[in-house]
């Protein structure tokens, strides 16, 4: 086993946070195991030199399926505006929270930060639960993105109102649904491939 998967250290254990963590894999990453000169050049350009370059090492064992994650997430999840951008990434801490999984909760907590301008909202999420006071906006996504998570085949049209009411459509919805579920397989991937660590930065 590689130095990067080796451990003996006591777990990292984190309160919610905005920091930007670290993540130490379980497993080897792809780049560390016996692969031919095309192999790793092909795993190479993928990971390069990403923030979670561990990460997506250990997903690269299997580099036809991460390469295809990585399609859905960039292309169908990515946008310049910045409100759906910011109602997607609540939805995301939303499921993170609720799975426990610190790292993603951070990653998209910042990200809801920056594409809302909302720092103290999602400060007061992330410290006080999914029964935090929020905005009513916010509100809405958060009780839907908890019930995607919680009791996906429980979900009513009753669950989608509130964000009818606050007058989003049909699209802006399922982009909030099918983000929250995309991130409950990363949240568990994350769990159960590695542990997250100690802040490397300063939030920001």
């Amino acid at each position: 086993m590689s130095e990067n998967t080796a451990t003996t250290e006591t777990p990292f254990r984190e309160t919610w946070t905005l920091d930007f963590l670290g993540w130490k894999p379980w497993m080897e990453r792809a780049m560390d195991t016996d692969l031919s000169p095309e192999q790793r050049d092909a795993v190479e350009a993928f990971v390069g030199n990403s923030p979670t370059r561990d990460y997506l090492g250990v997903l690269a064992n299997d580099l036809s399926a991460v390469k295809a994650r990585a399609l859905v997430h960039r292309h169908v999840y990515t946008s310049t505006d910045p409100q759906p951008t910011a109602n997607r990434e609540l939805g995301a801490t939303t499921t993170s929270r609720i799975n426990g999984c610190v790292y993603c909760a951070a990653v998209h907590a910042r990200a809801y930060a920056n594409a809302s301008k909302q720092r103290d909202v999602i400060t007061r999420f992330l410290n006080d639960g999914i029964d935090a006071e929020l905005p009513a906006l916010e509100r809405a996504i958060v009780d839907l993105s908890a019930k995607v998570t919680t009791d996906p085949e429980g979900l009513t049209a009753a669950d989608l109102q509130p964000l009818r009411d606050l007058g989003l459509d049909d699209l802006g919805i399922l982009d909030i649904i099918n983000y929250a579920a995309f991130f409950a397989n990363a949240n568990r991937l994350m769990l159960t491939l590695g542990e997250p660590t100690p802040p490397v930065a300063t939030s920001r």
